[in-house]
């Protein structure tokens, strides 16, 4: 269900891009780090670490469509709400989205973006006082974000950029009787490679 709608806003970014096309300028990837400030309710902040990619195609000077991916690297310790140790460890298992990117050229070598699209994340729990237990839970939900890139040439450059994600976690999937809500802030520094 979750891939459905993933795969679902990838082919109606695509189609306001097909509209939008006046000039073709290419694929482009990214390769680079993440770091996740994920709040989940009645819980302290965890800020686990991912390493993702992006491969992208650029409309026209003003638009782009791009799918991203991210697995993580490392996990972040779950505190409770009053700060005692909760004996979790919280990380992203993976993380999946499309979006539309919103571009403005500042010169030749910088631009400005904003983007809006829909993500798909499994966060990982493990308690190591349980036995090592290890449990995902997936959220899902819209994504809005802004950065920047700067280019060396025409060809490689560095790219920093914001997101935020709505993450609101199924109770089912934790055995509770309501949801949790939460969502996430990424700060991402990644390479960007055009085509």
């Amino acid at each position: 269900m979750n891939l459905l709608k993933l795969a679902t806003t990838t082919i109606l970014i695509s189609g306001f891009a097909s509209v939008a096309s006046a000039q073709d300028t290419g694929f482009y990837v990214n390769l680079g780090a993440d770091v996740f400030s994920l709040d989940i309710e009645d819980a302290d902040t965890v800020s686990p670490i991912t390493i993702g990619g992006k491969v992208g195609y650029n409309v026209n000077q003003y638009f782009a469509v791009e799918g991203q991916a991210a697995f993580g690297l490392s996990d972040s310790k779950l505190d409770n709400e009053d700060g005692t140790d909760s004996g979790v460890d919280a990380g992203i298992d993976s993380s999946f989205a499309a979006f539309g990117v919103v571009k403005y050229p500042v010169s030749d070598q910088i631009e400005i973006f904003g983007r809006a699209g829909y993500h798909f994340t499994e966060v990982g729990l493990s308690a190591d006082e349980l036995d090592g237990v290890n449990v995902g839970v997936d959220t899902d939900g819209f994504a809005l974000g802004l950065g920047g890139q700067y280019m060396f040439d025409g060809s490689n450059g560095i790219r920093l950029e914001y997101t935020y994600l709505d993450a609101d976690f199924d109770g089912d999937d934790l055995d509770l009787d309501e949801d949790v809500s939460g969502n996430a802030n990424v700060f991402s520094l990644s390479y960007v490679r055009k085509f």
